[in-house]
């Protein structure tokens, strides 16, 4: 698991921070427009893809009475081919598959004693019946004179399939033996098998190649209520999508109103509890954030994962009368700028102020501005003030266990932003060898799970240890920070104009007078056996800081407060 995935599990409910991978930014520009209109409302949540293909996954009505099977087209539209009344169903691979204390895997277990268990199969080769049908009812009815037989839909055409056997020669077999008009057969390796779960009873066969997958859609029942289904121990709103893109495991997707999948999001990113203004700013948030990604994992046959690299997405369960009513009451809300939908960021704290984008990933853009923060300072974020101290030799080996051929370090220099933020980290080794990292990396590169020790955000300062800590220097006010005080001149002792030292001390007039302080300048080299990393905040601190939105609603801003503030001239709605 990834630094950012780490920060953003450990936080669980009460916050995130959301996650690099696959930026895409935005371009500025474009006319305005009173509100942005997405392309569509429905959108493909990926739940298990990848080195997660499933063999078999089971659906449970929770709020529904049965299934309506069927494939979504280009444009995201559900056709209906036919429906059960089952209400616990589970799609298997058509592949041998053995039931197996409940669960369907694709190898025969073995007994203690080394030989084969016994085990109910369902096989992958069947007979089918040597006639086409206009209707799944018409399939069904046939489908009904036999004690094993099942509808089928094969490229577009409805069949009836009679058994299920584990090779073509026993489907041979027992076409000779029973006498049926039909061939035996398998289907091609992106066919999907639906049972009845627990059971070796196919219900369904659903095997378009690559132009169609099996797409299950849950019935209502009769209080008419909105269906969720129960999918591995968390209940969605929307129908699944079922896919073998390589022929092999199943792919499973969450195919559903965009709103409904908010509703999922939100209990996940933000604390149920916390102020509605601030649930909503989340909920625009995330909203505008799944907008901008549509088809962002399109080769896998969807737009956004579950998880933290996406955005966390884990069903209703969590979901509470606060989340559901932000998302509700914000419904069709996104942030754009100049009339383009905004490509937003946010994160758990800012510890003070957040950052310019270009200063942690690459472009800049218009609206991703730092900001100097007041509201953190009113509410208890969990990662206020943190510090951590590494000696030269760990320094030396976290750089090594990352790949960096270097020799012990002999010093670090930071460099900050105007912001107040790291920008990027040097490290000088015993045979003068430099590596430097800088923006996000800059904040990662300390990160060690080894020695316990993490640098949590964008805010912090290193000094070494007993060493005066660094200063930052303000000219005519607290929004002007000066970045890099070699570049200062001042009025000397001597009365001519002198070019400010990067370390030494330093008299400035201060609020209470003039005062002497120790200067340890951004971009001075640093030389100690111990170096002390002291910073504030969790995440990456660009775009809306989720505790900063708790205080600001706590203090009776609005929703469009706290993202215009986040923000920088968006427009909300």
């Amino acid at each position: 698991m990834n630094r950012k995935c780490i920060q953003r599990a450990a936080m669980a409910i009460i916050a995130s921070v959301a996650v690099l991978a696959g930026v895409i930014f935005a371009p500025a520009g474009g006319t305005a427009s009173a509100a942005y209109e997405p392309e569509h409302q429905i959108i493909k949540i990926g739940l298990y893809y990848g080195a997660d293909e499933m063999e078999a996954a089971n659906l449970l009505n929770y709020i529904g009475s049965g299934y309506t099977f069927g494939y979504f087209d280009a444009q995201r539209e559900f056709h209906p081919v036919g429906q059960t009344d089952e209400t616990a169903i589970t799609m298997i691979k058509d592949w041998t598959m053995y039931l197996v204390d409940g669960k369907y895997e694709d190898e025969r277990p073995l007994a203690n004693d080394g030989s084969a268990r016994a085990c109910e199969v369902v096989g992958c080769y069947h007979i089918r019946l040597n006639a086409e049908f206009a209707s799944a009812e018409d399939a069904a009815v046939v489908a009904g004179e036999y004690p094993d037989a099942f509808p089928a839909f094969h490229n577009g055409v409805w069949y009836v399939c009679v058994g299920s056997y584990t090779s073509a020669a026993d489907a041979e077999t027992a076409l000779a033996e029973r006498g049926i008009d039909g061939v035996a057969m398998t289907a091609s390796s992106a066919c999907v098998t639906v049972v009845a779960t627990g059971t070796t009873r196919v219900l369904f066969q659903f095997d378009c190649g690559a132009n169609a997958s099996l797409a299950v859609m849950p019935r209502p029942d009769e209080s008419g209520a909105k269906p969720q289904t129960w999918f591995r121990n968390y209940k969605y709103y929307g129908a699944f999508q079922y896919t073998r893109l390589n022929g092999g495991n199943i792919t499973v997707v969450n195919v559903l109103d965009m709103e409904d999948y908010i509703k999922g999001v939100i209990p996940y990113e933000m604390n149920t509890l916390w102020p509605l203004e601030a649930l909503k700013a989340q909920a625009i948030c995330a909203r505008t954030y799944a907008a901008m990604r549509f088809d962002a994992h399109k080769s896998y046959g969807f737009d956004l994962c579950r998880t933290v690299c996406c955005q966390s997405y884990l069903g209703t369960n969590a979901a509470g009368e606060g989340s559901d009513r932000a998302v509700d009451e914000t419904a069709g809300e996104y942030i754009t700028y100049n009339g383009e939908l905004c490509n937003v960021f946010y994160f758990s704290s800012d510890g003070g102020a957040t950052e310019n984008c270009e200063n942690v990933f690459t472009q800049t853009i218009p609206y991703l501005r730092g900001v100097y923060d007041p509201y953190e300072e009113y509410v208890e974020t969990g990662r206020k003030n943190w510090s951590f101290t590494y000696t030269a030799d760990e320094i030396t080996s976290i750089l090594q266990s990352k790949g960096y051929n270097c020799a012990k370090i002999v010093s670090v220099t930071p460099t900050y932003t105007a912001m107040g933020n790291i920008y990027s980290l040097k490290f000088t080794d015993a045979n003068g060898k430099n590596w430097t990292f800088s923006k996000y990396n800059a904040s990662s590169i300390l990160y060690s799970s080894q020695y316990g020790k993490y640098t949590y955000s964008m805010r912090f300062t290193v000094k070494g240890e007993g060493q005066p800590d660094s200063t930052m220097l303000y000219a005519n006010g607290a929004g002007n920070v000066l970045e890099d005080i070699g570049e200062v001149y001042a009025i000397g002792s001597s009365g001519t104009m002198e070019k400010i030292a990067a370390t030494g001390t330093l008299s400035v007039i201060t609020g209470s007078g003039v005062e002497e302080v120790s200067i340890i300048g951004s971009g001075a080299a640093i030389t100690a056996d111990k170096y002390v990393i002291s910073g504030s905040g969790w995440g990456h601190n660009v775009g809306m800081s989720q505790f900063g939105a708790k205080a600001m609603a706590e203090q009776g801003l609005s929703y469009k407060d706290i993202l215009e503030f986040y923000f920088t001239g968006v427009t909300v709605g």
